[in-house]
C-alpha cells in the first residue's frame, strides 16, 4: 500500500470488541502533497508483558530458512512492497530476494510517479479506438524511474506486481480536466475514454518493449492491478462504486472500470495476469460490490480479469477468519483467481504478546494454503506482505494509548525474525 500515505480512513466500532468495517488505503511517498490521516486501529491488548520477549539479537532474515522456497512450493510466488529507497539497497535487496521472489513497488508504478508530477507542456495526437483523435502528453517522464526498477528486479532475480494503472488517488487532477488544466471542468467520457486507453497501452507497450530488449522478452511484471479501490465501502443496491472519485464524477458508472480492462486486454502480454484490487474486499458488502464489478467486466466480450486481489490489511480480530473464507469462495465462483496482495496485520506494541501475533498468522496462512490454486480449479496464487520490516511498515506509527507502534509484519529493528516469521515459516514446512 503500499507507500502510500494518501487517504486513510478506518471506521470501526469496537466494542469490547467489534470492529464493523475497515478502509485502508495505499501509503503514499514522500513527494506526495496529500497526506492520509492517521488510522485508528483498535488492537487486543494480552495480558502477556514486554518481558517475555528476548532482549538478544535474534537471527535476522538471511541466517533463517527462506519462505520463498517453502512457499513457492503451493504458489506463483511469496513477495513484499519494497519502496524504491529500498530498491536502491543492495544490503535490503539482497535480503528480501533471498525470502522472496517477488516485489510490488510502494508508489512508483503508480500514475503520479509515470508523469513524474510534470503537467504536459507539449502535447501530440492519439488515434482512439473510435477513429478519433485526441490530444495526449508527449512523454511520460516516470518511464526511467520504471526502467531503473526494471533493472533493479532482473539484477536480482525477482519478478514483480504491477501497481497500478487505474486509481483515484495518486493521479494527477489534470489528467481529468479539459486542456490539462486544473483550472478547467472535467473533461467530457470519449476524451477520458481516449486518455485512459493512450495511458494504459503506454506503460504496458514500455513493460513489454524493456522485457524484449534488456530480459529476452522473459516478463518482469507478472500481474498488473488495473484498477484499484474503485468500490464502495457501504451499503449499495444497484450502484457498487465509490462515488469520492474522478473517475464516477466523469462516468457515473462502471464503464470505466470495463475499459480498462479491455485495453489491457488489448495491450498486456497475454500472459500477464490482470487484476482487480481492493481493501476490506472480505466485508460482506464490498464483496457483493467487487463481484458485481467482475460479472460486470466478464460481459463485456473483449475484457479479461484473471485475478481479485485482496489487499488483506487486517487486524488480531478483524475480519473473521471464516468471513475471508467465504469471500474467497464467492471470487472463485466467478472463475477468478485470487492473489493477496497487501497483507499486515495491525498489531500493536511490547504490552502485546508477539506469540499472538505469531497465531493469527498461523490461522491466515493456513487458509491461504488451504485454498492454493490447483490444477483446473481456481484459488490463490500468491502472496504479498506490505512491507519488510515493522519499522518502515505504512501502519507502523498508528498508535493507541497503550502501545506506542504498531509491529505488524514478520521482521523488526535490522531485518531480525519475530515469532510471526517462524511460524509462518513452519506453517508451509508441515503443510501436507
Amino acid at each position: 500500500m503500499k507507500m502510500k500515505h494518501t487517504k486513510l480512513s478506518i471506521i470501526a466500532t469496537y466494542c469490547g470488541v467489534f470492529l464493523c468495517s475497515v478502509v485502508l488505503i495505499s501509503c503514499s511517498s514522500k513527494k506526495e502533497t496529500k497526506q492520509k490521516a492517521e488510522p485508528v486501529i483498535p488492537v487486543k491488548i494480552s495480558s502477556a508483558s514486554s518481558s517475555t520477549e528476548k532482549n538478544s539479537k535474534q537471527q535476522t532474515w538471511t541466517e533463517v530458512p527462506a519462505l520463498k522456497d517453502e512457499y513457492t512450493k503451493y504458489f506463483d510466488y511469496f513477495g513484499f512492497a519494497v519502496p524504491e529507497t529500498q530498491l536502491t539497497n543492495d544490503s535490503i535487496m539482497k535480503g528480501v530476494s533471498y525470502q522472496a521472489n517477488c516485489f510490488t513497488c510502494e508508489n512508483e508504478c503508480k500514475p503520479d510517479f509515470i508523469f513524474n508530477w510534470a503537467q504536459p507542456q507539449k502535447t501530440v495526437a492519439f488515434k482512439a479506438e473510435d477513429g478519433k483523435e485526441y490530444q495526449v502528453p508527449d512523454k511520460l517522464l516516470g518511464f526511467t524511474r520504471l526502467a531503473k526498477i526494471l533493472d533493479i528486479a532482473k539484477q536480482y532475480g525477482m519478478i514483480m506486481r504491477g501497481h497500478v494503472l487505474v486509481w483515484h488517488s495518486q493521479t494527477p487532477d489534470w489528467f481529468f480536466r479539459e486542456d490539462y488544466s486544473t483550472s478547467k471542468p472535467y473533461a467530457d467520457k470519449a476524451t477520458m475514454t481516449a486518455r485512459q486507453e493512450w495511458y494504459i497501452k503506454s506503460v504496458l507497450e514500455f513493460v513489454k518493449d524493456w522485457e524484449e530488449k534488456n530480459n529476452d522478452g522473459k516478463r518482469i511484471i507478472v500481474t498488473w492491478d488495473v484498477v484499484n479501490e474503485a468500490c464502495t465501502d457501504g451499503a449499495w443496491t444497484d450502484d457498487p462504486l465509490r462515488t469520492s472519485s474522478p473517475w464516477y464524477s466523469i462516468y457515473g458508472d462502471d464503464s470505466f472500470i470495463v475499459n480498462a480492462f479491455r485495453y489491457a486486454n488489448k495491450y498486456a502480454p497475454a500472459d500477464v495476469k490482470l487484476a482487480y484490487n481492493d481493501y476490506s474486499s472480505y466485508a460482506p458488502a464490498k464483496t457483493k460490490a467487487i463481484c458485481k464489478v467482475v460479472q460486470d467486466i466478464q460481459a463485456a466480450p473483449d475484457a479479461r480479469i484473471d485475478i481479485v486481489g485482496m489487499q488483506s490489511h487486517v487486524s488480531m480480530t478483524y475480519p473473521a477468519v471464516a468471513d475471508y473464507e467465504k469471500a474467497l469462495n464467492e471470487f472463485f465462483a466467478l472463475g477468478v483467481d485470487v492473489q493477496v496482495t497487501e497483507m499486515e496485520i495491525a498489531f500493536g506494541g511490547r504490552s502485546v504478546s508477539q506469540q499472538a501475533l505469531s497465531d493469527r498468522y498461523v490461522e491466515y496462512f493456513k487458509l491461504f494454503l488451504k485454498y492454493r490454486k490447483t490444477p483446473g480449479k481456481n484459488g490463490i496464487t500468491g502472496i504479498t506482505l506490505w512491507g519488510t520490516k515493522d519499522e518502515v511498515s505504512w501502519i507502523y506509527n498508528n498508535s493507541d494509548n497503550a502501545n506506542k507502534h504498531q509491529r505488524p509484519l514478520l521482521f523488526e529493528k535490522e531485518y531480525e525474525c519475530k515469532p510471526a516469521f517462524f511460524g509462518v515459516l513452519e506453517t508451509a514446512q508441515n503443510f501436507e
